[in-house]
């Protein structure tokens, strides 16, 4: 027997997640910088075993470090691109990063950054444990992927 027609749309969305689609090249290179970044904070904070902290935007000073992004890629979420689901209950609205501090222990302050270019956006959520995750905001299929 064949499959309702009220299946197709999802059917055609998780065919769709299967398939590689690349992030914009704007958007490459900010992931690019952003887990640089990051790496290099928790490299910096075992190393030194002092707090660093990795803001947006900011002028360098010791103990800081600056992520830049590049032209055309702007902070915070497009109000058409919906919160992750698993952000969708935490009370989190606004747009604008705060800053991260990371500690020596591979410890982090938790914290959300949203980036994106056009209708594709990126999201970096960081757990009190040190824990990244790298989520991609995918237009056609209207859902948020891992990166």
């Amino acid at each position: 027997m064949p499959a309702p027609l009220s299946h197709l749309p999802r059917f055609f969305q998780v065919l769709a997640s299967c398939l590689p689609a690349p992030l914009c090249p704007p958007l490459r290179t900010a992931r690019t910088e952003l887990c640089r970044s990051l790496h290099l904070a928790f490299r910096l904070a075992s190393t030194h075993r002092r707090v660093v902290v990795l803001e947006p935007c900011q002028g360098p000073c010791e103990g800081r470090i600056s992520v830049r992004l590049p032209a055309g890629v702007d902070w915070g979420c497009p109000p058409a691109v919906p919160l992750p689901p698993s952000l969708a209950d935490s009370g989190w609205r606004d747009g604008r990063p705060r800053p991260i501090t990371v500690m020596p222990q591979r410890r982090a302050a938790a914290n959300v950054w949203f980036l994106h270019h056009g209708q594709e956006a990126l999201c970096l959520r960081l757990e009190l444990s040190g824990a990244v995750e790298l989520l991609r905001y995918r237009p056609l299929l209207r859902a948020w992927t891992r990166c």
